[in-house]
């Protein structure tokens, strides 16, 4: 069983709402899955971190949101995926990318992704899907976060993001924190807020070694503190033959005769890398439903 979890919290009678994310295990599945070198691996871990919190608030009925950021950088587009039940998976369109740390000693994501692109997110709800994105700042994908929620819902907000990779790849830490402050919080409390973000160092660090989401939040937020139960997190593909079916049956016949001439087709899930084969028999059945 996983460790990873999400957890909501309020303070200041309200004024203060909190999401808190650790996403270790899920963020570890997906760079195995993708083979991802370190600075693609954290890309997809904050992408997927900051799925889990833009999310927070879905409803279980409230269908799935994607997040995704298609930047210039080498890594090209990067998109996470949650389900209101936690199940989330990721894929990002150029794993293998390679380069030097920064001055800073840091992976370098803003390089990877891009200051050139867009910031989306989708909610599909009802079968209908509702989007919104901003412009890139940095790339570095914590700050394209807080951009999207400052000009998206025009509320005050503090993130902080962080995965750890080793160099071989392996991912043993990641996670963050989301704090938002709503209308009619008291200035002196935003301020004390800021300054206990600015103190909330090396987060991914922190989680590797132990440190659990309500430590780290009881750092941030000012007493009394209001914590709800925690949520479990879990890497999990949804992706389905009889999905992949339907699709190949809604080709044009023109298509479909082409594939069956070939004798076949693959259809490899772009997050979970699972390949479904289709023979020809099979299409040509597909063909004969649709006619």
């Amino acid at each position: 069983m996983g460790t990873d979890y999400r957890i909501r919290a309020t303070a200041a009678g309200g004024l203060l709402r909190t999401v808190a994310v650790i996403a270790t295990d899920a963020v570890e599945r997906a760079q195995q899955i993708h083979r991802a070198w370190p600075v693609a691996a954290a890309a997809m871990g904050r992408l997927m971190t900051c799925a889990a919190m833009v999310s927070a608030d879905i409803k279980q009925d409230g269908g799935r949101m994607t997040v995704e950021v298609d930047g210039d950088g080498p890594v090209g587009r990067v998109v996470a995926e949650i389900q209101p039940n936690g199940a989330m998976r990721a894929r990002i369109q150029n794993p293998s990318v390679d380069l030097p740390i920064t001055p800073e000693g840091k992976l370098a994501v803003g390089q990877a992704v891009g200051q050139h692109g867009v910031f989306r997110v989708l909610h599909e709800d009802a079968e209908e899907w509702y989007q919104s994105q901003v412009a890139l700042k940095t790339g570095e994908i914590g700050d394209d976060f807080l951009h999207y929620l400052v000009q998206s819902e025009q509320i005050p907000s503090a993130v902080s993001l962080g995965v750890l990779v080793r160099s071989d790849g392996t991912v043993i830490g990641a996670g963050g924190v989301m704090v938002q402050a709503l209308p009619g919080c008291p200035a002196e409390i935003i301020d004390s807020v800021s300054q206990g973000f600015e103190n909330l160092t090396q987060i991914s660090r922190r989680l590797a070694d132990g440190d659990n989401l309500e430590s780290l939040i009881r750092e941030v937020l000012p007493e009394p503190i209001f914590l709800y139960p925690r949520e479990s997190l879990a890497w999990h593909c949804w992706c389905e033959r009889t999905t992949i079916a339907h699709t190949l049956g809604s080709l044009p016949r023109q298509d479909l005769g082409a594939l069956i001439a070939d004798g076949g087709a693959e259809v490899t899930c772009h997050f979970c890398r699972t390949a479904y084969r289709f023979s020809a028999s099979q299409l040509r059945r597909l063909r004969d439903g649709v006619e």
